[in-house]
């Protein structure tokens, strides 16, 4: 377990950069979605069991709770990333750069440690996602996307699947727009 206050020091950079660039996505696919028509239903389920473990494992170390804070887990950002990119209108090289990160994820941990990433300790983790994200491009791309879809878990309306109960929004004292969206009005649904 890592000393208290280095999750802190994560945490901090990560709500400060990351909000800006999540807001920033978020806001800029929003003209494109509130004209967009959508017709086909979307299942929400792609990742099979050890692909939701893992990515929960992986979410949950890049956003890990604090005594004060949810983490991945508690704003629902596994759920989210699925919703997100089963989606009919997410491109497929976005959704395919999402599947196949968890697969190089497990092939990577698999060759450095010698065993599957839900297995690594705290600095064995640490270790294997600094090195993806300092040495190869891939590793850097696809941490870059799975923290943005974080942020949009924590910042997102609960009608999408991420931050239930609003557990992100009061976390952040955020006063969510009006109105809000009924379930049978949310983007994907229009």
């Amino acid at each position: 377990m890592p000393p208290p206050n280095s999750r802190l020091d994560r945490r901090t950079f990560l709500i400060r950069g990351g909000v800006v660039v999540a807001a920033a996505t978020a806001l800029a696919g929003l003209p494109y979605a509130l004209r967009k028509e959508l017709t086909t239903e979307t299942s929400f389920v792609l990742f099979s069991s050890q692909q939701h473990q893992t990515i929960t494992a992986l979410q949950e170390h890049l956003f890990p709770k604090g005594p004060d804070s949810p983490g991945a887990t508690d704003i629902g950002a596994a759920r989210y990333l699925e919703w997100a990119i089963t989606a009919p209108e997410t491109d497929p090289d976005t959704r395919n750069t999402i599947v196949n990160g968890i697969s190089r994820l497990q092939d990577a941990s698999i060759e450095r440690f010698d065993t599957v990433f839900t297995e690594l300790d705290f600095m064995q983790k640490e270790r294997l996602l600094r090195y993806l994200a300092d040495e190869t491009r891939w590793g850097r791309v696809w941490l870059s996307l799975v923290l943005t879809y974080i942020f949009e878990a924590l910042l997102s309306d609960p009608a999408y699947g991420g931050n239930p109960d609003q557990v992100g929004w009061r976390w952040l004292e955020h006063q969510p727009g009006f109105p809000r969206p009924p379930t049978d009005k949310i983007y994907g649904k229009l």
